[in-house]
């Protein structure tokens, strides 16, 4: 299934906003439908090269 994220390319670059492909939930999961999402201080920090991380990714943790 496809959804919109914002994808981290790389540090100190802006986040794109990008269709990606969502695995089926797995036993014991489920899929809910977002409205909002906002982006933490920490999300920043790796926006900002801070903390190392491979790329691309979707951030968010909340």
């Amino acid at each position: 299934m496809k959804a919109k994220a914002a994808v981290m390319r790389a540090a100190h670059e802006p986040l794109t906003i990008e269709e990606i492909e969502v695995d089926k939930p797995a036993r014991r999961e489920v899929l809910i439908r977002t409205a909002f999402a906002g982006v933490c201080h920490s999300d920043l920090h790796f926006i900002e090269g801070l903390y190392p991380i491979p790329c691309p990714c979707v951030l968010g943790h909340e």
